[in-house]
């Protein structure tokens, strides 16, 4: 497959009171056309920065991209101006954002906001405009839509709101569409209702997409590869197989055996992860997961792990897994 994202050494930072915040440290990773990659992780890691990033959606200032390439279609989009990035957003890439009770506009009707963005990328206009948007609420599961197209969105519940996000999110058949945590605020019957429609047009339109989510449930039925993120750094890549069966960072082995199983013995409780994320204004030197790590050693408290590359693109950047440290382990246990 042709690489169609290519995120390359992405810091951002962001300017407060109490100091600069580095909420993405180095973040590297591709997306091929059509492919499906989940990036995962514990609130605050640096998902959705990373997701905003590449739209070029964050606050400027106080955010500010550092350094690093956003190569999308062969095109870097970091030093792209606000008005070049107009032309590529909703377009190019779609976006889904996090919470789908305020993301519509409460003022206008769902007409006005699903035509405004063909009007503006596709020239559309009059009937053309109406028959597009009743032929992309059908797409999206919305019954009667000719209706639904002069209601407010206080006349959707959640889950249509979110049908109606992915409905303006992919309206222009996008190259890529990033899903913000697209299930959050919705019970579990709906989140796996929008996640098959999503499985569905992300088939039907062969586009890249790119979930953004700390549910690893979601992840298993949905992604082809999973970036795993920690404290703005990509600590394990791989395919799905690969982290869900053989992950090798100590942070993915938490998170997996975090998530309740249906075959728990209900006296058996969750297994957390202990301590809470590092300050991002003041990264702890070395691996910023030692503090919260079982397998800690003295290394990773002085020095930043390797990243170790093993079959099929999956990688870590941990110390258990680097070369040095393995002899080490070799010689100790020969003595």
């Amino acid at each position: 497959m042709a690489e169609l994202l290519h995120l390359n050494d992405l810091r951002v930072h962001f300017k407060t009171f109490a100091g600069e915040v580095q909420a993405v440290r180095g973040v590297t990773f591709s997306v091929q056309k059509g492919q499906v990659v989940a990036i995962v992780g514990e609130s605050g890691c640096g998902k959705s920065v990373t997701a905003h990033t590449i739209m070029k959606l964050i606050p400027t200032p106080p955010g500010k991209i550092i350094s690093g390439s956003i190569f999308f279609d062969g095109e870097d989009l970091a030093p792209k101006t606000n008005e070049e990035m107009a032309k590529i957003r909703g377009k190019e890439i779609g976006m889904i954002f996090q919470d789908p009770m305020t993301s519509l506009n409460p003022t206008l009707t769902i007409g006005n906001q699903l035509g405004e963005v063909l009007k503006v990328h596709q020239g559309l206009t009059g009937e053309a405009v109406r028959l597009r948007m009743v032929e992309l609420l059908k797409m999206v599961g919305i019954n009667q839509p000719e209706r639904r197209l002069k209601q407010y969105p206080h006349e959707f519940s959640g889950g249509m709101r979110q049908r109606v996000l992915i409905a303006m999110a992919i309206a222009c058949n996008p190259k890529l569409l990033i899903a913000d945590e697209p299930t959050t605020a919705l019970d579990v019957t709906i989140q796996a209702q929008i996640m098959e429609l999503l499985k569905d047009l992300q088939h039907q339109l062969q586009m890249s997409v790119v979930l953004i989510t700390h549910d690893l449930g979601v992840v298993a039925g949905f992604s082809e590869r999973v970036v795993v993120m920690y404290a703005g750094k990509v600590v394990e890549e791989g395919t799905t197989e690969e982290v869900f069966y053989n992950a090798r960072h100590p942070y993915t082995w938490g998170l997996i055996k975090s998530v309740p199983r249906l075959n728990q013995d209900r006296s058996e409780p969750l297994a957390p992860i202990p301590g809470r994320p590092p300050d991002l204004i003041n990264p702890p030197p070395g691996c910023a997961f030692w503090p919260r790590c079982g397998q800690a050693m003295k290394i990773c408290t002085l020095h930043e792990p390797p990243e170790v590359v093993f079959s099929d693109g999956h990688r870590v950047s941990c110390w258990l897994e680097a070369e040095e440290v393995k002899k080490m382990s070799v010689k100790v246990a020969g003595v």
